[in-house]
């Protein structure tokens, strides 16, 4: 039987809802935030917040219509310097699991929301309707939206356009991503690339103005390659290759790498390089080698690099980092390591760089759980971890991306 119960909320949770003391357990609140004084109902292992009694005074107005249902946004109901303290504070309770207590983080650099250059839509049909959106929080379910708030304008024109398009080609998801040099489109799901779906997909395009359109894993045209600028250098990257979120975020982030990296290296190490967001800055300074394990990153970096200006050397190396991570004796000594691998982190490649004769390491994570847990195995190797920036191009979610250096003496 659903359970009715008043309580105060505590603190954040990791996920950005409301914890309260229950009994023997947490319970977690969505949309209940610390200090408020709240009525909620349990009803087996689920908690749904029905009315805050007592607001805190970082309740804001949420941004979109859609938040509450949409389970896109997290945090719309927080003020923003409140999201950029919890997320700080997410950080030193990671780094203090893992016996970084005493380590500095910076405040967190907050980045504005609706900057997101790409948007993954879900498509669900029911009957004769036709759902278009997001999926609910914690369900398969979907939001049917009309506009995000959360994304860039240019995406937001595009809603409508593609929900008349899901009527006549049967694709699942559209990921769309905006970029300077032209708009890509990638369609995925079951559906025949018949003439009519290849003859719907032109018009669309020319409509629209998308540059490239990928559709059931074939790239069905490219009016021109869609590029967008590493340090002056233009790079196409694979249809739904891997990016970052937004330009500012992306802009911050290598500004933050190369402020660590410094002068004085011989070469830059980038692991997990994907299609040069740091590669291509790095080598304005240095000889860079790029790791990364997909074939079409990859090669987007090296057309890339073999067409800039005034950029050193730059070998990229298609390499699975998990199954073949670099080992100690490939680094050499002024090499400086810079490292971003995806949220799982990078373990075994973290002791060779451990074991190797490395000095300085600059790491970039989205996660800051596996993030602690690599920076323990370079600590217990020598390295000091300087101060962290959390980087927040996430405004309305949970999530948040950081950025740290490491450094230890040379070995006599």
């Amino acid at each position: 039987m659903p359970e009715t119960f008043e309580v105060t909320i505590a603190r954040l949770g990791a996920q950005g809802d409301g914890v309260a003391e229950g009994d023997g357990a947490p319970l977690h609140i969505p949309f209940a935030l610390p200090g408020e004084r709240v009525r909620a109902t349990r009803d087996g292992k689920s908690v749904r917040l029905d009315t805050v009694l007592e607001p805190s005074p970082d309740r804001v107005a949420p941004a979109c219509g859609y938040f509450g249902r949409c389970g896109g946004c997290q945090l719309q109901h927080l003020a923003p310097q409140a999201v950029a303290d919890f997320k700080r504070a997410g950080i030193r309770a990671a780094l203090g699991h893992r016996g970084f207590g005493d380590a500095e983080v910076l405040p967190t650099r907050s980045l504005p929301p609706g900057e997101r250059r790409r948007v993954k839509f879900a498509v669900l049909r029911v009957g004769r309707r036709l759902f278009f959106g997001f999926s609910e929080r914690r369900s398969h379910r979907l939001v049917d939206i009309a506009e995000c708030p959360a994304v860039l304008p240019g995406l937001n024109r595009l809603i409508a356009p593609l929900r008349e398009l899901a009527g006549r080609i049967t694709f699942d998801v559209a990921m769309v991503t905006l970029l300077p040099g032209g708009t890509d489109l990638v369609l995925e799901g079951k559906f025949r690339l018949d003439l009519a779906a290849r003859e719907a997909l032109a018009e669309f395009a020319m409509v629209h103005d998308i540059a490239r359109i990928t559709a059931a894993g074939e790239m069905v045209l490219e009016r021109m390659a869609p590029t967008l600028p590493f340090a002056g250098t233009n790079v196409a990257p694979a249809p739904g290759g891997f990016l970052q979120p937004s330009a500012s975020g992306e802009a911050a982030l290598v500004e933050a790498v190369l402020e660590r990296v410094g002068e004085g290296w011989g070469r830059a190490v980038d692991l997990f390089a994907g299609c040069g967001t740091f590669s291509l800055p790095l080598a304005k300074r240095l000889p860079v080698v790029a790791y990364e394990g997909d074939a079409a990153a990859v090669a987007a970096l090296d057309r890339g690099w073999r067409q800039a200006r005034g950029v050193k050397h730059v070998e990229a190396v298609r390499r699975d980092l998990y199954r073949r991570p670099v080992e100690a004796v490939e680094f050499q000594t002024d090499d400086v390591v810079v490292i971003d691998p995806p949220r799982v982190g990078a373990e075994a490649q973290t002791r060779t760089i451990a074991a190797s004769p490395v000095r300085r390491v600059v790491a970039v994570s989205c996660n800051p759980a596996s993030f602690a847990r690599d920076a323990r195995i370079l600590a217990e190797a020598g390295f000091t971890l300087g101060p962290v920036l959390p980087v927040d191009q996430f405004a309305w979610s949970s999530h948040v991306e950081l950025v740290a250096a490491f450094e230890r003496p040379p070995t006599p």
